[in-house]
């Protein structure tokens, strides 16, 4: 299969922008590329998030904007199966980021390394701590060296997903999803509607 696997950092909790984001591309379990790039996200950054990836609005200062990222993307977005860590964090931060500039967002396929792991590896085990992208990391043997870097945090969601591919025998067709944006909602009464961008915060915790 081929995979196109990535990583967003943002600067904020709205998480609908990106400051950094990595990605590699996956044919055959071969890397045939990889890139890397700080992103302007014309947006407030929040000290709780530079804490984390330490990028600050000076470090962004000059650097691509989203949509000049997304054209680097887009590309591969139909012909590729997207893969991340906790990917339903990262897919919806690219798709709030498409949204607020008006891009459509396209039909996207993916892999949950974190789904993968809990399947496979953990057989379901209730282990949240486990599947943090840094522990999950060291227990399958997969080199981080530093992580919420957006470049090695991708390289290491790669690594997991050739890991399990090593470890156990499973068709990877078999896990792949949907992604949809935005989300349904079914409220007590059986309403079914959308929460928009705004007013949905997404859980990162499995990529802490």
């Amino acid at each position: 299969m081929d995979y196109i696997v990535l990583d967003v950092e943002t600067p904020n909790s709205k998480n609908d922008s990106i400051c950094s984001i990595g990605v590699q591309l996956l044919t055959d379990d071969k890397v045939t590329d990889e890139w890397y790039t700080l992103v302007d996200p014309e947006d407030i950054f929040e000290e709780f998030n530079i804490s984390i990836h330490h990028i600050t609005p000076e470090m962004v200062e000059g650097a691509p904007k989203f949509e000049d990222v997304w054209a680097r993307i887009a590309p591969n977005a139909s012909s590729r199966i997207f893969v991340a860590h906790n990917a339903e964090f990262d897919l919806t931060v690219l798709a709030k980021a498409l949204e607020n500039r008006k891009i459509v967002v396209p039909p996207i396929r993916y892999l949950c390394t974190v789904d993968l792991a809990r399947r496979l590896h953990f057989d379901y085990k209730n282990v949240k701590g486990d599947l943090v992208l840094s522990n999950l990391s060291r227990t399958l043997g997969v080199e981080l060296t530093e992580h919420h870097n957006a470049l090695y945090d991708t390289r290491a969601c790669a690594g997991i997903l050739l890991r399990l591919g090593e470890m156990y025998d499973f068709d990877p067709a078999a896990y792949v999803r949907n992604f949809r944006y935005p989300k349904i909602h079914t409220n007590r009464y059986g309403y079914r509607y959308n929460k928009t961008a705004h007013n949905k915060t997404v859980n990162d915790d499995n990529k802490q």
